[in-house]
């Protein structure tokens, strides 16, 4: 991990640079692909102020802690920004445990190839079973963007009655609503 050192009226030595990446080192155990970290040290008046960035591929920290030491400025700078590493990696995987999740909950079928007719008629090669869960259609849009689907069914909320949101091929949204 390369570190980017930028002082302002501080005297910047090798003992501080060490100290700096010891505990940046802690970051390393949530995020692997780190593309740039800096580390602004800055001394107002009689107290230190540490800004540390890290910016990696899916996630961008920053942490800001002011001391009248500078090494216990750096330290509390670096506890901050691990605790917001560890939030950043809870909701990554969170994001990503949501779409597989998804996909686990429908059970499909796929019928034996012998057991199809061979005319050139439309052939059913899946069968899906879907839960219809009541919801409104603002928390199915929200559910539609979260997963990996291009449609949801689900029970309307406010009319009691089932509908399909699906992705159009322009990004917005469509809704269908069967009438009986």
């Amino acid at each position: 991990m390369k570190v980017e050192y930028i002082a302002r009226k501080v005297d910047l030595n090798d003992n501080v640079r060490q100290l700096t990446e010891k505990k940046l080192a802690k970051i390393t155990k949530y995020f692997n692909d780190i593309l740039e970290v800096r580390v602004e040290l800055e001394q107002e008046r009689h107290l230190y102020v540490a800004d540390l960035f890290v910016k990696g591929k899916d996630f961008d920290i920053h942490s800001t802690s002011q001391h009248k030491e500078m090494t216990a400025a750096i330290q509390d700078a670096v506890d901050k920004l691990e605790m917001q590493a560890r939030r950043a990696k809870t909701r990554l995987k969170k994001h990503k445990g949501r779409s597989s999740a998804a996909e686990s909950a429908w059970s499909v079928d796929v019928l034996e190839t012998e057991s199809l007719g061979r005319g050139g008629e439309p052939r059913i090669v899946e069968r899906n079973t879907i839960p219809i869960k009541p919801m409104t259609v603002e928390e199915a849009a929200m559910q539609l963007d979260d997963g990996a689907m291009d449609f949801l069914v689900f029970r309307n909320a406010t009319t009691d009655r089932v509908n399909v949101l699906y992705r159009r091929q322009d990004n917005n949204l469509g809704l269908i609503t069967p009438e009986l």
